[in-house]
């Protein structure tokens, strides 16, 4: 099997899975009923549709291909399809259920990762992707290229029926802003429906208190989708995400690498980089972490909210 990894096929699986449930996604979309509510989620969250069809079609899609795969999702638990898996898929079907609940035009979706092992530190995830059904895109990056050679960041954007797609690579980051920066902030200044997830009062406090409070004069908005504020980093149309890391940490290992994939800097509140940082299931330890465009911005904003000792 190792062979087969070191090729990238399950990389490839795994991308297609991706693909499949933004398919899903858009199907549930356009009939309304994206973001009805279903009782049959096993985590502390109330699941959406979406949440649950989507993680659904990736298990499917790669349950039936025998992949030596271990999947810990969100609201299907943890899966081997195998007897003896040896790789770890991460899965969140939507990442930003609040706000779709709220508003089924937000900007969510499918956040997964692959890892060469069942108990990976940050730097061991070799695949991330996330969808975006609303803009028509996924967005996903892979450490080494088809050829064994070197990997990065691609965009899928598809046409408005959704059938055919164009595919771009995006560039490294250009640090044009390290002054002037563009700041999102996780859980910040955000419209989202009550009671969907767990600790977002605990999450928006935290946010203010770390974070927020030490701004003053820079140029910071919010989101609740960890998924629509990565996407924006990628595509350089902001420079820093402060972003929480609890209960199932589900999103920060696909942040960490299509971020440093890019050359950019993925560190917690103390400035220390995450990529010797064990990946651990759900729990309500409440963290932060920055994922910047550049190592100078991270240390300024690091600076500036007076963390580190």
């Amino acid at each position: 099997m190792t062979n087969s990894f070191s090729s990238n096929v399950f990389e490839n699986f795994v991308l297609s899975s991706l693909e499949e449930a933004y398919f899903v996604q858009r199907s549930l979309f356009e009939k309304g009923i994206i973001n009805g509510l279903v009782s049959n989620g096993k985590g502390e969250d109330k699941a959406t549709r979406g949440d649950w069809k989507s993680e659904e079609t990736v298990i499917d899609y790669l349950r039936i291909r025998n992949l030596p795969l271990r999947i810990i999702s969100e609201e299907h638990g943890s899966i081997d399809l195998v007897r003896k898996p040896e790789y770890l898929v991460i899965l969140d079907g939507i990442y930003g259920s609040s706000a779709l609940v709220k508003n089924p035009s937000t900007r969510c979706g499918t956040i997964i990762s692959l890892a060469n092992k069942l108990n990976p530190s940050y730097e061991d995830f070799t695949f991330a992707g996330i969808t975006e059904f609303i803009s028509n895109k996924i967005i996903y990056g892979r450490k080494t290229g088809l050829d064994f050679g070197e990997g990065g960041v691609f965009a899928m954007k598809y046409n408005s029926n959704n059938k055919n797609h164009i595919f771009e690579k995006i560039p490294k980051f250009k640090n044009e802003n390290e002054d002037n920066a563009r700041i999102m902030i996780d859980c910040y200044n955000s419209d989202y429906a009550q009671g969907i997830t767990k600790g977002m009062n605990d999450f928006e406090i935290f946010m203010k208190e770390k974070v927020v409070k030490y701004l003053d004069g820079e140029n910071i908005s919010g989101a609740i989708s960890s998924a629509s504020m990565f996407i924006d980093l990628l595509e350089g149309k902001t420079d820093a995400v402060f972003n929480m890391v609890a209960k199932g940490v589900f999103e920060p290992p696909a942040m960490y690498l299509l971020t440093k994939l890019l050359g950019g800097s993925a560190t917690d509140l103390h400035g220390n980089d995450l990529g010797d940082r064990k990946w651990e299931q759900v729990g309500m330890n409440l963290e932060g972490a920055l994922f910047c465009s550049s190592e100078n911005l991270s240390k300024r904003l690091i600076e500036k909210i007076n963390i580190i000792s």
